[in-house]
């Protein structure tokens, strides 16, 4: 039998052919420490035309038509949403943007027991066969997500302790960067509102095997099923250089922008999981 090649195509957000007059930029940093915010989202609200800031918090969106009704929105983990009315940005097209961090309460940090069972959810066994890979329409990657569901017991309440995947193939000499989502299900089954207080991203220069981030710090408590899911941060990601394990078993669930909708394929889904711990 041949190894199956699952490839999830993504649309292009910046390459619209429009007028300088509907070029969005800016630099998004912290209120309080004026650092810079990489990575955060970005778009008009109500549409798909959508973005991420780079690693130094920079970014060019490009939209079809902006109107003083327009809102552009900003956000990232840990932070309240930004909202900027389009009367104000077509007076200031370049600008600075500033986010608030949240204030969350300390009382939710948890002390775990000595008394831990483990266990992984998601796929555990690693399809290696079957090249799972991103890839951006008209050359754009970053933002690119597939995540799977984690099956977990409707009452169990879980400490996420890391979250692994294989790579199969990596034939880029710099480290690739990627951020991991975690979601919870809405009510028609899909990925919704993600549940983490703070971004987790990584680098990883592996070839070829599998990658484990170790996530303990973290303080991720949930229950019940959610979602695990992969993003791509990367600029440029050609599947004829990388590909990680997929099973064609496993419903896969995309998004094929920033501000998108989710999609769902019946299977393809990314050999994702997350270790668990939880009170015996």
């Amino acid at each position: 039998m041949k190894p199956l090649y699952c490839f999830f195509c993504f649309l292009l957000l910046s390459s619209l052919g429009l007028n300088s007059q509907n070029n969005i930029s800016g630099t998004i940093k912290d209120n309080s420490t004026q650092q810079v915010i990489p990575f955060a989202s970005v778009g008009i609200s109500g549409t798909q035309q959508s973005t991420l800031s780079d690693k130094n918090g920079y970014f060019e969106l490009t939209v079809k038509q902006l109107t003083n009704f327009d809102t552009l929105r900003i956000f990232s983990i840990g932070y309240a949403s930004l909202l900027v009315s389009g009367r104000e940005l077509k007076n200031k097209p370049t600008k600075l943007f500033y986010l608030k961090p949240m204030l969350y309460d300390l009382a939710a940090i948890v002390v775990k027991s000595t008394n831990m069972g483990y266990t992984t959810l998601g796929t555990s066994k690693y399809s290696t066969s079957v090249c799972t890979a991103f890839i951006g329409e008209n050359n754009n990657w970053r933002g690119e997500q597939v995540a799977i569901k984690a099956i977990n017991k409707q009452d169990s309440t879980v400490y996420v302790e890391s979250f692994g995947f294989y790579i199969i193939k990596n034939e880029y000499e710099d480290s690739l960067q990627f951020r991991i989502m975690l979601y919870e299900v809405t009510n028609l089954g899909y990925p919704g509102n993600t549940f983490l207080k703070k971004p987790i991203l990584f680098k990883t220069n592996t070839k070829q095997g599998e990658v484990r981030i170790n996530l303990s710090d973290y303080g991720i408590t949930t229950k019940g099923d959610f979602f695990i899911s992969l993003e791509c941060l990367e600029n440029k990601m050609e599947s004829s250089k990388f590909c990680f394990a997929g099973s064609i078993k496993v419903p896969s669930f995309y998004k094929t922008t920033v501000f998108g909708k989710w999609g769902r394929v019946k299977g393809g889904g990314g050999d994702f999981n997350v270790k668990v711990s939880y009170l015996k």
